[in-house]
């Protein structure tokens, strides 16, 4: 994984409406993006942006044009929420002590790290093999 920013892990909004974007495409059905927004209730300007970085991310496709709209991809099949997590969160750290190259004051005072250290990254790699053990695409289908 990439060197990420300060910051903690949440399932924000912007997740959220990305994984009900997908739920409302898991029929594999073209769909525009009014349909998709009014039927998952996602605010349509917030629903571009999200369905633009699902594009870029090989998630979905994007037909434009009168006859255009959005479709899951096939690569998208494989994914899992940690994959989505990746996506749209970055970071995806619970807190930034767990990152490789960052050391606290109480780590730099006694040159090691500390219990809370210990148990955040213990932590961390729970969440991530919970998130990447969840299959995107069963969990958007109904």
């Amino acid at each position: 994984m990439e060197k990420q920013k300060d910051g903690a892990m949440l399932i924000n909004r912007e997740t959220d409406y990305a994984i009900r974007a997908l739920r409302a495409l898991a029929d594999g059905e073209k769909k525009t993006l009014a349909v998709i927004c009014d039927a998952e209730g996602i605010p349509q300007q917030f629903g571009y942006k999200i369905l633009k970085k699902l594009a870029g991310a090989n998630y979905v496709s994007i037909r434009r044009g009168k006859e255009g709209g959005y479709t899951i991809t096939e690569a998208f099949r494989g994914k899992s929420l940690f994959d989505l997590t990746v996506i749209m969160e970055n970071p995806t750290d619970i807190s930034p002590c767990v990152l490789p190259d960052y050391i606290c004051e109480k780590h730099r005072a006694e040159d090691k790290p500390c219990k809370v250290n210990k148990v955040l990254k213990v932590m961390q790699q729970e969440l991530t093999d919970r998130l990447r053990s969840i299959n995107l695409m069963e969990l958007v289908s109904e």
